[in-house]
């Protein structure tokens, strides 16, 4: 029989490790199963980003349940995903949805994030920052306060004096510049009365659009080098959806409604007025 926690025990979630970041790739997938009231969907998606381990994919018409099982093909390649988390768009009554692959290396886009990611993206770009962490580990009875000593888009360093051992998972809240992560780390190194460093496991529906905005926030602070880089990363991101609206454009069976092409419109402009805010 499980045991059953004590009252006031801190509650870790057994999250997968994500040791890899996620990348802002939009690919056409298909996603089938049964949905949260008993009836099978086929939809077909563009990720908003993805990771060897998951995705996140917006605009589902079919309610979803956290832990329910669905089937997802890209490229001709199927594997089966698990519900994460799900968010509903209230814009457009579409549902967000964070997916976990339970197929250990079997992400249908393993290859292209192989091609993307020419070596281990953990050592991406770190920024000083200054912010504070309060976390819960199953080791620790009390909760683990620190500061921040530097961030990136794979995890961080806490300077703090109680730690926990390397290779646990600790959660809790991450405030930097005033914005609140609650996120699920694992300590990939520590030292007692210094700090840890953290590899990031799941940032929760929104913690991932928050961390991107912190991180464009410190890079515009750290030079034009930085800028240009992430341009040229949104500007792929672009290119990605443009072949995907055209392909679905192509398609026989496409419906093009007005909105559609207002929407268009609203995107050319858009690319103009960046095109003249950079200098030849």
């Amino acid at each position: 029989m499980d045991s059953i926690p004590k009252p006031g025990a801190p509650r870790i979630p057994v999250l997968p490790k994500r040791r890899e970041s996620r990348l802002s790739v939009a690919l056409e997938v298909r996603i089938l199963g049964i949905d949260a009231q008993g009836k099978t969907f086929h939809q077909s998606e563009i990720t908003v980003d993805i990771s060897l381990s998951g995705a996140r994919i917006t605009g589902l018409t079919a309610p979803l349940n956290v832990g329910d099982i669905v089937g997802l093909q890209s490229s001709g390649d199927k594997s089966r995903f698990k519900v994460s988390w799900v968010r509903p768009n209230a814009s457009d009554g579409t549902f967000e949805v964070g997916l976990h692959c339970l197929e250990k290396g079997r992400a249908p886009w393993r290859d292209k994030i192989q091609q993307l990611t020419p070596g281990d993206r953990r050592t991406g770009e770190r920024y000083p920052c200054e912010g504070t962490v309060s976390l819960r580990s199953a080791s620790i009875p009390t909760p683990i306060w620190g500061t921040l000593h530097d961030i990136s888009e794979g995890g961080c360093y806490v300077r703090s004096v109680n730690v926990a051992p390397s290779g646990e998972i600790v959660s809790g809240q991450f405030i930097l510049n005033g914005v609140q992560i609650d996120g699920v780390a694992e300590v990939a190194n520590s030292r007692a009365m210094l700090g840890m460093g953290l590899l990031w496991c799941d940032l929760g529906w929104d913690g991932q659009e928050k961390l991107d905005r912190i991180l464009h926030a410190l890079s515009m602070n750290s030079g034009e080098t930085n800028l240009k880089g992430r341009a040229l990363a949104q500007l792929e991101r672009i290119q990605g959806l443009v072949m995907a609206l055209r392909t679905r454009l192509e398609s026989s069976r496409a419906q093009v409604e007005v909105p559609t092409i207002a929407q268009l419109g609203d995107a050319e402009e858009k690319l103009i007025a960046a095109l003249k805010s950079v200098q030849p």
